[in-house]
């Protein structure tokens, strides 16, 4: 791959109308993720005199501070390294493989795999959510970190299908 442009094969080189939008949709969701890490997500109340705003990130330090490495390092692996992973190997998809390659359909497979995984990110939030909600002490309200994460977890996955549609599509049809 020549630096900046895509593979002369590759499914973004075959891509016509709204499909042209795929990579930089892509990119997009990548830049909405790294957003979605860093908003507040939710903002817990606790006694009515103690509120803090958390970020995934900020989270995920909370986590590990308060000695919850486990529960850390699991919310960190499919909100952070999970997604960004799905992302990266979308683009990496999207423009630098050769789309004649047999290979494209098994990487295509594992970017469906990986993005089933990555809702459960989404899942852990809401249940987090649901958790602070339901106590007698505390309270949860929630941010648009929370929603601008949402759609980078769910934009990919998306377009993920419609990269499998174009990959079993034969060269040359619109």
């Amino acid at each position: 791959m020549i630096s900046g442009l895509p593979h002369p094969h590759s499914l973004a080189a075959r891509a016509s109308g709204a499909d042209r939008l795929l990579g930089p949709g892509f990119a997009l969701a990548g830049l909405m993720l790294i957003a979605g890490w860093s908003l507040p997500v939710m903002t817990v109340s606790k006694l009515l005199f103690f509120t803090e705003r958390l970020s995934i990130l900020d989270a995920v330090a909370v986590l590990w501070r308060e000695d919850q490495v486990f529960l850390g390092i699991v919310v960190a692996i499919f909100s952070i390294v999970f997604p960004a992973l799905k992302i990266g190997a979308a683009l990496w998809l999207w423009y630098a493989v050769d789309a004649t390659n047999n290979g494209l359909h098994r990487a295509l497979d594992r970017l469906e795999m990986l993005s089933r995984w990555s809702m459960l990110d989404v899942f852990l939030a809401a249940l987090t959510i649901v958790a602070i909600q339901v106590s007698i002490i505390s309270g949860v309200t929630t941010h648009a970190g929370l929603y601008v994460f949402t759609t980078a977890v769910v934009m990919p996955m998306l377009g993920a299908r419609r990269l499998i549609v174009l990959a079993r599509r034969p060269a040359g049809r619109d």
